[in-house]
């Protein structure tokens, strides 16, 4: 009977060496405590194949150590890696030890940098947001497994040929399609996007030849799935909302009722909003700028003070005046103010999962705005800091247009407040 995930994760070393199966002739083994009871993937095959004249000799191929993080496996990119090496064998005859012969021959003689340094220094010189977090895991867990972080990124290249006779395009479409079969294309188009990133970085620094990204797109890395809107609620359908938001029947705190109406009241980006501290505010002009390191435009951005949303301000001065953080929660256990998350969260406890979302409030803006409110969509996207216009008018239009914003945000309020909102 071949193990499971939490079995492997879960298997304790011994006084012996153990080896359970995990099919296919796979195998986990379990070093004995006394020699660090270290857990690593062994494949096992007769070669040449078992045949009536011929019994073959049994051969061990040590796939490598067991876990997270570059240079090990997890027990799917483990079965992978044995399915690859089967194949090989088969295919060309040889002993399977034969291709971990070849690829270090090639490491050795390889003067550049190997791929698991390739996405290394990827995610060290980009300043994304999720290549801090979101593209590590990525790369780890699901890429450098599959493509191998001690290969070369040279013999990653479009038209270079590997093991198995692969070329470079086809090892990384393989890692695509794969995502793709399991009906995670969204996943399969990031991990493409991320893959084409790290290669790009390589053929900057002069590690892999121009025109030679495996990772490219083309019509055939093009998915049948269709982005969906973030859900929010019909503006008609708002009173309703804020007389459930108003009888909190989900038992939320004070901080998180008031983010929850400051996220209403500005349709900023949750992350943007949970980690406001007092000094972003200059009262004397009515203004909160937000920081370019909290915003995904990478850019300041100001939001006009109206009088509703500094009464909510008020309120909260009263319980959290004294700290750093104007949403401060000591219930948040990753961070010294309100967890993001807690904003849909609490949509959700509210009975309206599915239904609101706090990022599908920013499209509540923007269609209201226009219909109801009768303000220029460019007006309202500058608020929202939406990129508008062209590239060149990015670089030479600084303007913001900050006492046209105000009257939105006036206007923007004041409806709120008209449809049940209570502050």
């Amino acid at each position: 009977m071949s193990l499971t995930d939490s079995e492997v994760r879960g298997y304790k070393a011994g006084e012996k060496r153990q080896t359970p199966g995990c099919g296919d002739s796979l195998f986990l083994v379990v070093e004995p405590i006394g020699k660090g009871g270290g857990k690593s993937f062994m494949g096992v095959m007769r070669f040449p194949p078992r045949s009536p004249k011929n019994g073959g000799k049994r051969v061990e191929y040590r796939i490598g150590p067991y876990g997270k993080g570059v240079g090990k496996w997890s027990l799917k990119a483990a079965r992978n890696e044995w399915e690859r090496v089967r194949t090989w064998s088969r295919e060309n005859n040889r002993d399977p030890r034969d291709l971990k012969k070849e690829q270090q021959s090639k490491v050795e003689k390889s003067s550049g940098p190997t791929f698991a340094e390739a996405c290394q220094s990827y995610l060290s010189n980009s300043t994304s947001k999720a290549s801090k977090k979101e593209y590590p895991n990525l790369l780890n867990y699901q890429v450098i497994p599959r493509l191998g972080g001690d290969t070369p990124v040279e013999q990653l290249s479009w038209d270079h040929t590997g093991p198995g006779g692969k070329k470079g395009r086809e090892r990384v479409m393989e890692v695509f399609r794969s995502k793709v079969a399991e009906g995670k294309e969204p996943q399969a188009e990031k991990l493409l996007m991320v893959m084409r990133g790290v290669f790009d970085h390589a053929i900057d620094q002069g590690w892999m030849d121009r025109n030679q990204n495996p990772a490219l797109g083309t019509r055939g890395t093009k998915t049948k799935h269709k982005a969906t809107p973030h859900p929010t609620l019909p503006w008609d359908q708002l009173p309703q909302f804020f007389e459930d938001l108003e009888r909190n029947e989900a038992n939320g705190t004070l901080v998180l009722c008031s983010a929850v109406k400051v996220v209403l009241m500005t349709f900023l980006r949750v992350g943007s909003l949970t980690p406001m501290r007092w000094e972003e505010l200059d009262e004397s002009k009515d203004l909160w700028r937000i920081p370019g390191t909290r915003m995904k435009s990478g850019q300041d951005h100001l939001v006009p003070l109206t009088e509703p949303l500094k009464e909510v301000l008020d309120s909260l001065r009263k319980v959290n005046g004294g700290e750093e953080f104007v949403f401060a929660s000591p219930r948040s256990r990753s961070t010294p103010y309100l967890n993001p998350y807690s904003i849909n969260q609490h949509f959700i406890r509210l009975g309206y999962k599915g239904v609101q979302t706090a990022h599908g409030l920013r499209r509540t803006a923007l269609t209201a705005g226009q219909e109801v409110l009768g303000f220029p969509a460019e007006l309202i996207q500058r608020q929202l800091s939406h990129a508008v216009g062209d590239k060149v008018r990015q670089a030479y239009d600084d303007s913001t247009l900050i006492d046209e914003r105000r009257k939105f945000m006036i206007a923007w309020c004041d409806s709120l407040l008209a449809q049940g909102m209570k502050v």
